[in-house]
């Protein structure tokens, strides 16, 4: 009985129009009357929805290139997004009537929607106009709004409102005006132009949410100095009068961890949650080596981080304590990067029910719970940060250790922790004179500690060399690729970025520039299979 209440009716086919939905939570079909999220498959080419208790079914066939977003009325009574852009796009705007399980699609030049209440807008592709669609729609009549001050043709409308509804529109590069930068701006049901942003100071802009409330927005940047070089930040807005957004970047040890950070940054997911904010950095599709480590979720509500996790794409919270959370789909060498054209990242999506969590579907790109589940959250408790750091059982390329060496690794760490240079000195018993000295030293124990803590990499005849980290390349397909495990010790050793190294795209590290002094120690194991450390590898 227990695996049937929770099973998941993935891919359920589509409520036929005008039979009657499933009664729902008590029953064994899901509740089709009252869905508590909506979600996009785009491999399948579906858009999907759930109930309260986890179970899902199909909504609609999306087109060849699938929405990047789904938009839920007010009264969560409407489901509406638009074709993804691209040559294999219907340029359709499609609305799903929830009660009835029916879908309305028509053409539509347009780009972005958002509710103006109970309205579905749209901004024309001119940039000139809105286009609303009441709830009657598509028996209703449409209402054209012009706007007092067109937006341009690259303009898009960002997200809905009670009153107003946000859109973007692009300046025109020139002075102070960099490419991609624009204007933040409300515009009413009058089609009343109102700035949000002060004079003279533009925003990139990738998409925004507005607050359960519909005051507060929130959106996201996309500064770039070339297609590898960009960064993406979290800002919010009170929505009021026009002023400077509020910048929300972590600094603490898992986003130290992650290595995101001033050059190479993006933005994967943001939601509304009660009055704050979930939200999730990670690295640049393509540019950068892909790990869950480097994906970093946090609540953000009056202006304190409280950490989630990390290995998330994105999360959300909603009512009674719901969480669903967008896990990739890959094994621990790193996450799936969806095929070019569909979406940047996809994983497995679920669905916490208490202490259960519920699979909801595989390949999924986008999710949005609704407002009603949105406005209900109660701020959720911190997770522990990432462990100190200790000795490792891999290598750099994670392999497994011989056991000796783990256990002679831990020995050295110990007496490292304590200060004990004469432990330390007895465990490297057949090193040269000149290395106990150093050992004895000042910051000598410090060091051999920083060091034993990395992962080893093999050094030939010599055996073990940790760390095993000299150069790498945090760039996919180099020949010094960076691996997990040498990210992991960039971010332990503290190193920086080399900024005399042009012969890769991407950042180098190294452990002669950038960082602290290191001395990489020897370790390796003798004819009877014991570990035995033997010196410096360098020094």
């Amino acid at each position: 009985m227990i695996a049937a209440v929770g099973c998941t009716a993935t891919d359920d086919g589509a409520a036929p129009a005008g039979t009657r939905p499933s009664t729902g939570a008590t029953g064994a079909g899901p509740d089709r009357t009252r869905p508590v999220l909506a979600f996009v498959q785009p491999e399948k080419r579906a858009v999907m929805l759930a109930d309260a208790a986890g179970r899902t079914w199909l909504a609609a066939r999306t087109g060849a290139n699938p929405p990047a977003e789904v938009v839920w009325s007010p009264d969560a009574d409407r489901l509406a997004w638009l074709d993804g852009e691209g040559s294999g796009g219907t340029g359709e705007l499609h609305i799903y009537d929830v009660a009835k399980g029916r879908l309305h699609s028509q053409p539509c030049p347009c780009r972005g929607v958002g509710f103006l209440g109970q309205d579905l807008a749209t901004l024309a592709v001119d940039g000139t106009s809105l286009a609303l669609f009441p709830s009657g729609s598509p028996t209703e009549r449409t209402r054209r709004v012009p706007l007092s001050k067109g937006q341009g043709a690259y303009a898009q409308l960002a997200d809905g409102g009670p009153d107003d509804v946000v859109i973007f529109g692009v300046l025109p590069e020139g002075p102070g005006i960099t490419r991609g930068q624009g204007v933040v701006s409300a515009v009413d049901r009058r089609g009343t132009v109102r700035g949000l942003l002060p004079a003279k100071k533009p925003s990139t802009f990738t998409d925004a949410l507005r607050a359960p409330d519909g005051k507060a927005l929130a959106w996201g940047t996309s500064d770039s100095g070339g297609a590898c070089w960009t960064r993406s930040t979290l800002l919010t807005h009170s929505g009021g009068t026009a002023e400077e957004p509020v910048q929300h970047l972590p600094e603490d040890a898992a986003f130290r961890r992650a290595l995101i950070g001033d050059r190479q940054r993006s933005l994967t997911s943001f939601a509304w949650a009660g009055d704050g904010l979930t939200v999730t950095y990670g690295p640049l599709e393509g540019c950068q080596v892909l790990g869950p480590e480097r994906f970093v979720s946090y609540y953000v509500r009056d202006g304190v981080r409280t950490f989630l996790g990390t290995g998330m794409i994105g999360i959300a919270l909603g009512a009674d304590g719901r969480v669903a959370r967008l896990a990739d789909d890959s094994s621990s060498a790193g996450l799936t990067r969806a095929p070019s054209g569909i979406a940047s990242y996809t994983g497995t999506l679920t669905l916490t029910l208490g202490s259960r969590e519920q699979p909801l579907g595989k390949g999924v790109s986008a999710f949005a719970f609704t407002p009603a589940e949105t406005a209900a959250v109660r701020p959720p408790a911190a997770a522990a940060q990432p462990p100190d750091a200790a000795v490792t059982t891999v290598d750099d390329h994670g392999k497994k250790l011989p056991e000796a060496v783990v256990r002679l690794a831990r020995q050295i760490e110990e007496a490292a922790v304590r200060g004990d240079t004469a432990r330390l000195v007895a465990l490297c018993g057949t090193c040269r004179a000149g290395v106990h000295e150093w050992i004895r030293g000042e910051g000598g124990a410090a060091a051999v500690l920083r060091a034993i803590r990395a992962h080893p990499g093999r050094n030939g005849d010599e055996g073990l060399m940790y760390p095993g980290l000299s150069s790498c390349v945090d760039q996919p397909e180099q020949d010094i690729t960076c691996t997990p495990q040498q990210l992991r010790d960039v971010a332990l050793l503290g190193l920086r970025p080399d900024e005399d190294d042009v012969d890769y795209g991407g950042i180098v590290y190294t452990t002669w520039s950038g960082g602290p002094t290191m001395v990489p120690l020897v370790v390796r194991t003798d004819a009877k299979g014991e570990a035995l450390w033997t010196g410096l590898a360098a020094g």
